[in-house]
């Protein structure tokens, strides 16, 4: 499980990860499951959250240019 905090207005990116054959169908992208994310708590404008996803599949913070 990857575990990431981001405050409000703060994104994730969810995409094919480096390496992953960019003309695999969404069946064969989420063949070994689903993306689940789990809020694991917050404090103010801050929120912990817990993102399990198929390997195939990369999950970053975006940050801010």
């Amino acid at each position: 499980m990857l575990v990431l905090s981001r405050r409000a207005d703060e994104s994730i990116v969810i995409q094919p990860a480096d390496g992953v054959d960019a003309n695999m169908t969404m069946a064969q992208l989420f063949a070994n499951g689903p993306i689940q994310i789990t809020l694991l708590g917050g404090t103010g404008r801050r929120v912990k959250m817990g993102i399990e996803a198929p390997e195939q599949l990369a999950i970053r913070r975006k940050d801010v240019d």
